[in-house]
């Protein structure tokens, strides 16, 4: 699928951290994956997308969107080969939930899966935010709170590493596989944010900054 990838790497009995293969997701929507063959264990992370920004002609009603949570499973959740795991990315532009599980529903632990909330859209004078509220993880990352009035900007996204802070997005220094599970940055003034889960920024007229699509990762060992 265009956008995504997988990543199979060899598997080395004497490196027992060393993943069989890693799914990277980056295309908006529903879908699943096959627990390929030799895999015992998951770990699954996501992040949301990021909110939409609030332009206006009037500078102090100008607005940045919020950042898109993190979030990770607990490490290690038992599988077998040929098991499906679903997930689903949240579509750029207003802030959508993105989430793994071992069913295809959103889950609710952390034992089965993850969800990472999307930032909140801005609306007039009140920007978006990016909190830690909703998801389900062993750990929960915000993302970046957008900012009001003129050169107004929308929240980065969280990332494997380190939550967004403002509209600079977490970081991933884990590498699992390329492109990382970094956070997109907010954008600016009549710019979209950054995938994945940057916020879209302030207009100087009366059209919405998007916010970004999010991302999935899932990665599979030998437990």
């Amino acid at each position: 699928m265009s956008g995504n990838l997988g990543l199979l790497l060899a598997n080395n009995t004497g490196a027992a951290a060393a993943p069989v293969r890693v799914d990277l997701i980056q295309t908006a929507g529903a879908g699943s994956v096959t627990v390929p063959a030799t895999a015992t264990v998951f770990t699954a992370e996501a992040i949301g997308s990021g909110g939409t920004g609030f332009g206006s002609a009037t500078t102090g009603q100008r607005a940045g969107g919020g950042g898109g949570q993190y979030a990770i499973s607990n490490a290690k959740i038992a599988t077998l080969a040929g098991n499906t795991i679903f997930y689903s990315v949240g579509a750029a532009g207003a802030g959508n939930d993105s989430w793994v599980n071992t069913t295809n529903v959103v889950p609710t632990a952390a034992t089965t899966g993850c969800r990472a909330r999307g930032g909140t859209n801005a609306a007039s004078t009140v920007a978006g935010i990016g909190s830690t509220a909703g998801g389900v993880g062993a750990t929960v990352r915000n993302g970046g709170n957008g900012t009001t009035g003129n050169n107004s900007t929308g929240g980065g996204g969280s990332g494997a590493t380190t939550a967004a802070s403002g509209a600079t997005g977490g970081t991933d220094t884990t590498g699992l596989s390329s492109p990382t599970m970094a956070g997109g940055a907010g954008g600016g003034t009549g710019v979209a944010g950054t995938a994945p889960g940057g916020a879209g920024g302030n207009n100087t007229t009366a059209s919405n900054p998007a916010g970004s699509v999010g991302r999935v990762r899932i990665v599979f060992y030998v437990s």
